[in-house]
């Protein structure tokens, strides 16, 4: 039986009237988040007491509403869980729960709060467990008790920090005047962020969001800026536009190592600490890059895999689980399992019904051995079969 059959099967078994529409969404979270503030606020009071004395940028495009849904052969894995979550944005494993962003329509409210929501996933139950409100930008990165997104709605261009504990929202710019940060990273007890058009890569203090240190890495203009950013929690990797990967020590600063792609646009799709393998690609580009991180020597690519035959193919998202790969390409549009050790596709799955030249936004998360696949406003749950 293949995929597509299982996902049959899997509609005919459960009556979709019972999946929860995003008004039952919006409206289970806000009484969660209602309960789980008023519980913080008790404990913040108590301790008071006690001492009187804490994740490809997205910016939505207009899209066709299509219905993709994968169909192929899969050994030994289905859909298990298909989730309705409004809108679109990226969506990422992290703090023992799945974090889908509702990016809206990128603008803002009467009182300035970007229109978007963060949801909280339980990843074994597919429960809602929060909905929060204006949490919404690209590049989410998770570390120091917080989710760090860049927020660019309404032409914020701020930092926007979630409290992983309390689910508090702050906002902080990088920058005067204001630029859209281009993603972070958390590394030996700092928060590094990767100011784009002024070309600075920051070191900041996750708590107070104060400036340690600017690392001024070149001008925007010839491609030395930095565009993407990834950690290990120890090294800080910095790609630009001209190709360029540098290492960083995450507590210093200090360059550690330096390597040269044969592409340009460099966005950093993973990590992979087990292994000591960092994931790359081109932006619009259809080919991974392996880069070996783990010693001895300075980092070296280990392999590169072509995901597409076609030129005009492209990698649209990818994820890094515990046993296999995960990317989605668009031209052909297919979700591709991938074997981390000889970086070789072991299955192409086709998502048929989905449109490559609309530009439709696709995001991957992964934890363990279960993948996730956003699409527009669904989420579908892939897993080993018991």
């Amino acid at each position: 039986m293949n995929l597509a059959d299982l996902m049959t099967q899997l509609t005919d078994d459960v009556d979709t009237r019972l999946l929860p529409t995003p008004e039952d969404i919006r409206r289970t979270g806000d009484t969660l988040r209602r309960q789980r503030r008023a519980r913080f606020t008790v404990g913040a009071t108590v301790l008071a007491v006690m001492a009187v004395v804490t994740s490809v940028a997205i910016v939505t495009h207009p899209f066709a509403r299509s219905g993709p849904e994968p169909g192929g052969p899969i050994d030994g894995w289905r859909v298990i869980r298909t989730l309705e979550i409004p809108g679109s944005g990226d969506a990422f494993y992290g703090d023992s729960s799945l974090w889908v962003i509702d990016n809206r329509n990128q603008e803002l409210t009467e009182d300035g709060t970007p229109s978007g929501d963060l949801y909280q996933i339980d990843p074994r139950s597919g429960v809602v467990l929060d909905r929060i409100p204006g949490a919404v930008g690209g590049w989410p990165n998770v570390g120091a008790g917080a989710i760090w997104l860049s927020t660019a709605a309404g032409g914020l261009n701020t930092l926007t920090r979630v409290d992983l504990a309390s689910h508090e929202v702050t906002r902080t710019s990088t920058s005067h005047p204001r630029q859209l940060p281009h993603g972070t990273a958390w590394a030996a007890g700092n928060l590094w962020v990767a100011n784009y058009t002024s070309g600075d890569l920051l070191r900041m203090d996750p708590e107070t969001r104060q400036v340690r240190q600017t690392i001024h890495l070149g001008d925007n203009r010839n491609g030395r800026a930095p565009q993407s950013l990834i950690s290990d929690g120890h090294s800080v990797w910095v790609g630009n536009d001209n190709g360029l990967i540098t290492r960083l020590d995450g507590a210093t600063g200090e360059e550690t190592s330096r390597l040269q792609l044969p592409i340009r646009g460099v966005r950093f799709d993973g990590i992979d600490t087990r292994r000591h393998v960092l994931y790359a690609h081109a932006l619009r580009g259809n080919s991974i890059f392996q880069i070996n991180t783990g010693p001895p020597g300075p980092d070296r690519i280990r392999d590169e895999l072509p995901l597409t035959q076609d030129v005009g193919g492209m990698l649209a998202g990818f994820a890094v689980g515990t046993e296999s790969l995960w990317a989605a390409t668009l031209n052909p549009d297919d979700l591709l399992r991938i074997d981390p050790e000889t970086l070789r596709i072991s299955e192409r799955i086709p998502l048929t019904g989905l449109n490559h030249e609309s530009n439709v936004p696709i995001a991957l998360a992964a934890s363990g051995r279960a993948v996730w696949i956003r699409v527009n406003d669904r989420v579908r749950e892939l897993a080993p079969q018991p």
